[in-house]
């Protein structure tokens, strides 16, 4: 504390030479490069949904990410979907007694051959 000067130490709100020196350092930080801040903002948040779906965590963009934070509560349902993270077909209803389940399917197959979605593997 000797060489941290009285006006410093007030300044930082007493929490003492290292916080206060941690927090003096911030803000000098953020006052001489804020384009530093605006550039690794967005760059964590890439960062965080490219894990994210690494693990098989989809997530629309990072505005879904940060309203997350405000999360306090998760209900899931009993089939176990959501927690494991492999949606499978159980089951074909067909609205039409002449087609038959598996030309269902097999169309299904086909048209999710095309598809880029990371459901569709």
């Amino acid at each position: 504390d000797a060489f941290f000067p009285g006006a410093l130490l007030e300044a930082s709100g007493g929490a003492g030479a290292t916080l206060g020196a941690l927090k003096l350092a911030t803000d000098v930080l953020v006052v001489a490069c804020p384009c530093a801040l605006g550039l690794a903002t967005p760059t964590a948040v890439l960062v965080a949904t490219s894990a994210g779906a690494r693990l098989g965590l989809l997530l629309r963009g990072g505005d879904v990410l940060e309203a997350s934070a405000q999360v306090d509560t998760v209900a899931l349902d009993k089939t176990g979907t959501i927690t494991e993270g492999k949606p499978r077909v159980t089951g074909v209803a067909c609205a039409n007694s002449d087609v038959i389940s598996a030309d269902v399917l097999r169309l299904a197959a086909a048209v999710e051959s095309t598809t880029t979605h990371p459901l569709a593997a």
